[in-house]
């Protein structure tokens, strides 16, 4: 430019229309405005190529900002986890360091019929034995009852945490010694007898009864290795209402009374005006016990031959049974699930029961006296028929055989089976002390609560034996269920019953997994197979991720999401799939649960083989699930699908409708099973006095007619649950729009017609959805069998999933009920298929209509 720069930005500043002196001339003007098109071009071209520099890099800086901020995401996501789980573990350390100079033992006992005053009992001793055992601490357990205890015992013993000392009963002796799982107590009580101290054991001193019900030769239990020392036992006998004897005219019992005698007294007090005159229970025990009387046995001393199916037992057995069923108000008719076993005593309308032992008098001593509106009772000694008979029934404080701490175990059974501690227990009334010295004392025989005749617990110990029982628990299980039915329901006959308890007990011993000498499990062999696959598996899934092309931030997301998923993936494949798998390789082992895996047995399909092909108890389980599902399914479908339309209304206060519907399904199981177990009850039950207001006599539900009328009471049970599938088909419905309603209103539907043209068809996916998960819960079937009949009568109400917790949990035949869970496995996978191949043409999709 020919322009100074003061006069080109003179120029540029000044209106071309001033005067040239002041400004620029027009033409300088224009020039200069040229020349500024120019620079603004060139400026406006460099910034447009600028610009996706600029943007690439912002872009560039976003994503190393979020990679960096998904970066420190994840890594305060695992320092999270790994805080926790470093909290856990430092709270541990610290605890086991607090009491690192102390020895801790783990003892657990039950309550049962003690209450919290037996708790308080055991909890008084154990703190007594901390004071007098400075450095040793005691960790108390109390599961409630023995049902619950045992079944937590052997949780416990299965995962290697048995505790140190522990209740065991008599007739859980065998299985458990024979299983390894007790300490020999032999070398312990030698050594006392060497020793001159003042708490030295004498096992003189027991009543022998009880210390040889604790012995275990490996066959069968009275001799051999001692695994436990008796804390209490008891003879038994039945309580009588001295009120009602009185007012039959009926003396009381004697020590020697009779089997003429006791049924001549029940016949008696049964004519009385809504008295009945004897409870008799049918527990195996019992059974065997009545048995000895009449100079009969259920098995031989050796424990190998059936004779109960012997003439002398059939005769006993037959009797017993037509006291209860063919006679009135002479025994109770064992038609209520309710008014049986000890409680029936309490009400007064009974007028004996038993055959009991000591246990039940801390909460008959609840009875009010005569004058307080209740009455007065004592007890009697079992009666007798051909021979004097009776049973000693016991507990002993046991210790694990791998305890850590074996002299400190055996210090605290001593002190728990001194005679200060079953002193105390006498006091509380719940047993017979196992010390002669403390038996014959004021502790035991002299109190002011009844009964007043303490004397005939001791009176009948001379006649009294232990009843052996095999190392199988199944024996007993068995025994007591076909007893049952032909002593308590009646629905067998006692030939029937005799047979079909040979029948089945036949088959289980036969059934030999694995053949005489079956093959050791190899689990190394195992081991590398499965962490084989689980390479090819884990390669197989990163081949693609490695090698497929992508995007490296798309790689990087991928990568991303996994590392965040991971805590969730491996908690699945070491808590589910890897149990499932286990489960497998379990099924074709001959496995009991409460020892190491190291003992598993490989037996190929042999549990498959005798479940599919000759457990009766089995097959009677599928029966029974598949008759309920065939009612439940359709049924629970119908009623849900019915009260979702009608809460589907749009009227005032449907909401609390819909709440109460709802509510039941919510509640917890175990209340709501005896709730109903009291509607179904056969005597007195609100259903079978529904049913009588309409002329029809209702059925024994779970007695004799539970063939036919348990699973539709456990079906109708089901129904008051079905407010999970009602609130399903709720939604359902409310997502229906309403044009469809109102074109078909317009084309002339009726209310009938709409539902089937509309509703069902666009509820189609919700019913296929509610019809697939009812399925699967009808074979599902648990709680409310397990708490109103166990199973019984007969497995008649055994459902599939109740006999396989009896095998896992009671048996802890682990291999055989690990089969059961596959087989159940596989056929609700077929039946899921068949419901969702045969549902394509019947499930309509609006999203997938073209």
């Amino acid at each position: 430019m020919p322009w100074a720069d003061g006069r080109l930005v003179t120029c540029i500043n000044t209106p071309p229309s001033l005067d040239a002196t002041s400004g620029c001339s027009r033409g300088e003007s224009d020039a200069l405005i040229n020349v500024e098109v120019v620079r603004a071009t060139r400026a406006m071209s460099i910034s447009l190529y600028t610009r996706p520099i600029m943007n690439s890099r912002l872009r560039g800086a976003m994503l190393s900002l979020l990679s960096i901020a998904r970066g420190l995401l994840v890594a305060g996501a695992v320092l999270l986890v790994l805080a926790a789980f470093s909290r856990v573990a430092w709270r541990m350390l610290m605890r086991d360091n607090a009491h690192a100079s102390e020895t801790v033992l783990t003892v657990m006992h039950w309550s049962g019929d003690g209450g919290q005053e037996e708790d308080r009992i055991v909890e008084e001793a154990l703190r007594a034995f901390e004071l007098a055992n400075p450095g040793v601490r005691v960790k108390r357990i109390n599961p409630g009852d023995a049902g619950s205890f045992y079944t937590k015992l052997q949780t416990m013993m299965a995962a290697g945490e048995a505790p140190d000392v522990f209740y065991v009963g008599y007739e859980r002796i065998a299985n458990f010694a024979s299983l390894d799982l007790l300490l020999p107590l032999d070398d312990f009580v030698q050594r006392e007898s060497t020793v001159a101290k003042e708490d030295a054991l004498d096992l003189a001193a027991f009543y022998p009864q009880t210390v040889e019900a604790f012995r275990f030769d490996g066959s069968r239990v009275g001799s051999g290795t001692l695994f436990g020392i008796p804390k209490d036992f008891t003879t038994v006998g039945f309580y009588y209402n001295k009120d009602l004897f009185q007012q039959a005219g009926v003396p009381f019992p004697t020590a020697n009374w009779t089997w003429d005698e006791y049924i001549h007294a029940a016949r008696a007090l049964g004519a009385l005006p809504s008295i009945t005159g004897s409870e008799f229970v049918t527990w195996p025990v019992m059974v065997r016990t009545y048995l000895r009387t009449e100079g009969a046995e259920a098995i031989d001393d050796d424990l190998n031959a059936i004779r109960v199916g012997e003439p002398a037992a059939r005769e006993a057995l037959e009797q017993l049974r037509g006291w209860r069923h063919n006679e009135a108000h002479t025994l109770t008719s064992g038609k209520s699930k309710i008014a049986t076993g000890a409680s029936v005593f309490l009400g007064g309308k009974v007028g004996m029961a038993g055959p009991f032992g000591r246990w039940v008098v801390p909460s008959y001593r609840n009875i009010p006296a005569p004058s307080a509106g209740g009455f007065a009772w004592d007890f009697a000694p079992l009666p007798r028929g051909k021979h004097a008979a009776n049973c000693v029934l016991t507990v002993s404080w046991s210790i694990a055989k791998h305890t850590a701490h074996p002299e400190e175990s055996w210090q605290l059974v001593k002190w728990l089976t001194n005679a200060k501690s079953q002193a105390a227990n006498a006091r509380l009334g719940l047993a017979i002390p196992t010390l002669r010295s403390v038996a014959e004392s004021p502790a035991f025989l002299e109190s002011a609560l009844p009964p007043a005749n303490n004397q005939g617990f001791l009176d009948a110990i001379a006649a009294a034996k232990v009843v052996a029982w095999p190392s199988d628990p199944t024996f007993e299980q068995l025994f007591g269920s076909s007893m049952d039915q032909g002593l308590k329901t009646g629905d067998l006959t006692i030939t029937e019953a005799i047979n079909a308890f040979n029948e089945k007990w036949d088959a289980h011993v036969n059934f030999v997994p694995g053949g005489m000498h079956p093959e050791p499990m190899r689990w190394g062999i195992v081991s590398a197979i499965g962490i084989a696959l689980l390479g090819v598996l884990l390669a197989l899934l990163a081949y693609p991720f490695f090698h497929a092309p992508r995007a490296r931030s798309v790689r990087s997301d991928e990568r991303a999401g996994y590392l965040l998923a991971s805590p969730w993936i491996l908690g699945a494949l070491l808590f589910m799939a890897f149990p499932i798998l286990l489960s497998l390789v379990l099924s074709m082992t001959d496995w009991q649960g409460v020892g190491p895996l190291s003992a598993a047995h490989w037996v190929g399909s042999d549990n498959y083989e005798q479940l599919l092909l000759r457990d009766s108890r089995f097959h009677t389980s599928i029966r029974v699930t598949l008759y309920y599902a065939a009612i439940a399914v359709p049924g629970g479908q119908l009623l849900s699908l019915f009260a979702a339309l009608l809460l589907a209304q749009k009227v005032k206060g449907v909401a609390i409708f819909r709440a109460a519907w709802y509510l039941p399904s919510v509640l917890a199981g175990v209340g709501v099973s005896i709730l109903w177990r009291w509607v179904f009850d056969s005597e007195g039950g609100l259903a079978n006095r529904l049913l009588e207001l309409v002329g029809i006599a209702g059925p024994e539900w779970f007695g004799k007619d539970a063939a036919i009328a348990a699973p539709p009471a456990f079906a109708l049970m089901g129904f008051w649950l079905i407010g999970g599938s009602m609130m399903v088909y709720l939604a359902g419905i409310q997502q229906i729009p309403r044009d469809l309603y109102e074109a078909a209103e317009i084309d002339g539907a009726g209310p009938v017609r709409r539902f089937w043209r509309v509703t069902l068809p666009m509820l189609s996916p919700v019913i296929l959805f509610n019809l697939i998960m009812a399925v699967i819960g009808s074979f599902q079937v648990f709680t409310q069998a397990f708490v109103m009949t166990g199973g019984e009568p007969g497995d008649l109400t055994r459902f599939y999933v109740l006999y396989l917790f009896n095998n896992a949990f009671e048996l802890y035949d682990m291999g055989y009920a690990s089969a059961m869970a596959w087989i159940l496995l596989v056929v609700v996978l077929l039946l899921t298929a068949a419901i969702l191949r045969t549902s394509s043409r019947a499930v309509y999709y609006e999203a997938m209509k073209k």
